[in-house]
């Protein structure tokens, strides 16, 4: 997800309640929301490429407790050098921790939904996944959470009783969308396998995520052992599925040279999840399907697909 959702999701939790916790709690849980993102600075200290090592071992369950035990360092620190002023909250480490850790959790499960996918067990294992439930940036998140906060935030100011109820009530509104969204994703997925089979194709992955702001449609990306295709969802007319597909392209020995002799190009497959090869005006790119294919779809904005036909998710092969 951004930052501007992983914040707002340390800010609902405070607002919950934990910030009451202990001094700093507060603080603990915009930190924590935020915290596996430090991955994007490894390239700048370390030989990795942002898109291989980023949602890599600092998203994954290794990381979680030690970035938690990191927040509440920092802040003793922070509190030993900034005398509390009369009346605040004592600093409490144990119970900071768990604020911290509840905050750092937010981040790979949010994460997780989208289609980018996270590495859970990196660096010991780099096998990624996703509920390809929730677009990358998400309206009904920010609303929800937004209103949450806000309406709780005015209850704390005025000792109002239960000053959390709006934020919790957000809380659970919002895990509801959630699960109505895995289970839509979940549903479609699993028919367009089968309708696949009565094709004659056995597909090896089917990724079936939103679009940006119709979170109530989907775009469809399979592929089998050789060919990848794409379809939509909506509840008017149900799974539709293109009837054309195009070869994976992976056998390529233009991939086998790149693949030889870039190291960007092997940092890329190692994060892909669908890739493929594509010839682009007498070029040949690798790419990811999950990402490539909807730059051509209707139900992307044209602004959003004109903006990643130039990202990164399309690699020149013949490094010029």
């Amino acid at each position: 997800m951004d930052n501007i959702t992983h914040t707002l999701a340390g800010a609902l939790l405070g607002q919950m309640g934990l910030k009451r916790r202990s001094r700093f709690a507060f603080a603990a849980c915009l930190l924590g929301a935020n915290a596996p993102d430090i991955d994007v600075f490894a390239p700048l200290a370390f030989p990795v490429d942002g898109i291989e090592f980023h949602r890599g071992p600092l998203h994954g369950v290794f990381a979680w407790p030690l970035l938690a035990a990191g927040i509440v360092a920092l802040l003793s620190l922070v509190s030993a050098l900034l005398p509390p002023r009369p009346g605040s909250l004592p600093f409490r480490p144990g119970p900071l921790f768990v604020v911290a850790f509840l905050a750092v959790l937010t981040h790979p499960f949010l994460d997780w939904l989208t289609t980018y996918a996270i590495a859970l067990l990196a660096p010991f294992s780099w096998r990624w996944s996703s509920g390809d439930a929730i677009f990358i940036i998400d309206w009904v998140y920010w609303l929800l959470m937004i209103t949450g906060i806000s309406w709780s935030v005015w209850r704390w100011r005025r000792h109002l009783p239960n000053p959390g109820r709006p934020a919790q009530v957000a809380g659970m509104i919002m895990l509801a969308y959630i699960g109505f969204n895995l289970a839509e994703s979940g549903y479609v997925e699993r028919a367009a396998a089968d309708k696949l089979r009565h094709r004659g194709i056995e597909p090896t992955l089917i990724v079936a995520g939103p679009p940006p702001l119709a979170f109530w449609e989907r775009t469809i990306q399979w592929r089998s052992a050789d060919r990848f295709g794409s379809g939509t969802f909506d509840f008017g007319s149900g799974v539709r599925l293109d009837p054309s597909s195009e070869p994976l392209g992976l056998n390529d020995p233009q991939l086998a040279l790149a693949r030889r002799s870039e190291r960007y190009v092997r940092s890329f497959l190692v994060w892909s999840r669908m890739p493929i090869v594509v010839k682009i005006d007498g070029r040949k790119y690798l790419s990811d399907q999950r990402f490539y294919s909807p730059l051509r779809s209707s139900s992307v904005p044209g602004s959003i697909r004109r903006f990643f036909r130039g990202h990164a998710f399309l690699v020149p092969l013949d490094n010029r």
